[in-house]
């Protein structure tokens, strides 16, 4: 599974030492994984591992194993509050000397919204860390914790809690200046259902979608990256910009419409993807 998961198209690998790895299996797994990081070529890929919460036991033994593989970040589920975070950020510090590497290297990709008392801190979990780069949500936990028998209506939609849920993590990591990733879509057979959702996402301003099947990932490629004719647009908005900043304005009118700096913003942003998915 490994080798087929290193030719994907994805734009980066997590390596799941949680609910994927039975209690019995945490070690061995631990092993298996740190083995992968040390041995193979991941090329472009983000190498990611996703670890225990800390306070199941397991987690630190996870960072402790897996940290002489040098992954690039580590996935923490289940945080509660700010100092779930820190908490793991002080781990890295201590074992980031011991390995030589540079302090605050290791990144830290947060699953935001996995309990009521998570997604109520929210927005102080994005703000927790430097190392702290990007936000994501999960529901499946969030329902179980709840006792919510079902996360979407018949027709697909997401549950009013959900949306809320996708929403203020979305906002909270747009405060604390870091990206948002859209969750997962679990029904692997319904590609237009995702195909909707990662365009919804895409538009919305979330920077990428997990996937958790090799067949999700073209579609969440082409939701994401930019057209050519969305790039042109862009570039010209720019250059428009740039000639009106010339004459000492701020505002300036663009294809009949009046622009300013969010909309320069939105256009940075988008060549900026362009840029790094080759769109």
């Amino acid at each position: 599974m490994v080798q087929k998961a290193l030719a994907l198209p994805a734009d980066g690998l997590i390596l799941d030492l949680e609910d994927a790895v039975t209690v019995e299996k945490k070690a061995e797994a631990r092993v298996t994984v740190t083995g992968w990081l040390k041995q193979l070529d991941f090329g472009r890929k983000e190498r990611l591992v996703r670890i225990n919460p800390l306070d199941s036991g397991y987690g630190e033994a996870d960072l402790e194993a897996t940290i002489p593989g040098r992954p690039d970040g580590y996935v923490i589920p289940k945080p509660r509050r700010a100092e779930d975070i820190l908490a793991v950020a002080a781990i890295l510090d201590r074992l980031e000397m011991l390995q030589g590497l540079s302090r605050g290297s290791v990144r830290l990709l947060a699953i935001a919204t996995e309990s009521p008392e998570a997604l109520l801190n929210i927005a102080e979990i994005a703000k927790a860390s430097p190392r702290l780069v990007a936000l994501t949500w999960g529901m499946e936990d969030l329902s179980a914790a709840m006792g919510i028998l079902q996360t979407r209506t018949g027709e697909g939609e997401l549950l009013d809690l959900f949306r809320y849920a996708r929403m203020m993590t979305l906002l909270a990591a747009s405060a604390a200046g870091i990206e948002a990733i859209d969750t997962v879509f679990t029904d692997i057979h319904d590609l237009d259902r995702l195909k909707t959702e990662s365009l919804e996402a895409a538009q919305m301003g979330f920077a990428g979608k997990l996937s958790i099947h090799p067949s999700q990932i073209d579609v969440i490629n082409q939701a994401f990256i930019p057209s050519a004719s969305e790039v042109q647009e862009a570039e010209a908005l720019l250059q428009a910009f740039e000639a009106s900043r010339a004459e000492g304005e701020g505002a300036f009118r663009f294809r009949g419409q009046m622009m300013d700096a969010p909309h320069v913003s939105r256009a940075k942003k988008l060549l900026e993807r362009a840029r790094y998915t080759g769109g």
